[in-house]
């Protein structure tokens, strides 16, 4: 699960991503993860948040489905592991690829009545490492090689996402299910 929105008092809807990861130990303690993940990001932002080059006059608000690619690269501390139970913190970078923006504009006509207009930007906007990741979490191994995780986390953007350009923060949590293909016998 997944929510995202523009500052913390306008929340949009939550959606679900998908995806896979990959993590490769550097030492005890610390491993690096990557992986591929996709979702929507479903969203409302008004006139004074909302940065494109084009949008109608008199724009009051827009309300955006965005199908995003992410893939992270995330840095994880390990703290030890206890019988079968395991904590960790993660933090890294992002890249967004925004696949298929849908933004619905209301805005008022010159004559001071509502107005609606739909538009759809395909493969238009990317922005590499440019979103802050922090999570932690909790691990369960059922054995040596499958456990189950859950983490929370945070997503801050360094620059503004999508055509609008918007602080698109999100929050969620990520559940896992994590297999070791390669493990070294004793």
């Amino acid at each position: 699960p997944d929510i995202s929105s523009i500052g913390i008092d306008n929340p949009g809807k939550w959606t679900l991503q998908y995806g896979i990861g990959f993590s490769y130990p550097l030492s005890k303690k610390l491993s690096i993860r990557t992986g591929f993940f996709a979702g929507h990001k479903i969203y409302t932002a008004d006139s004074t948040e909302y940065h494109s080059s084009y949008y109608p006059p008199k724009l009051q608000r827009i309300e955006a489905n965005c199908l995003v690619y992410e893939i992270p690269v995330n840095l994880i501390y390990s703290f030890s592991v206890v019988k079968k139970h395991h904590w960790f913190v993660a933090g890294g970078l992002s890249s967004y690829l925004m696949k298929k923006e849908t933004y619905d504009y209301y805005y008022k006509n010159i004559w001071g009545q509502p107005q609606y207009y739909s538009h759809t930007y395909k493969n238009e906007n990317s922005h590499i490492l440019s979103v802050i990741n922090v999570s932690g979490g909790y691990q369960y191994h059922f054995t040596d090689r499958l456990s189950i995780m859950a983490e929370p986390y945070i997503k801050v953007p360094v620059s503004g996402i999508g055509s609008g350009k918007v602080k698109l923060n999100s929050g969620g949590v990520l559940f896992s299910v994590g297999f070791r293909p390669f493990l070294k016998r004793n």
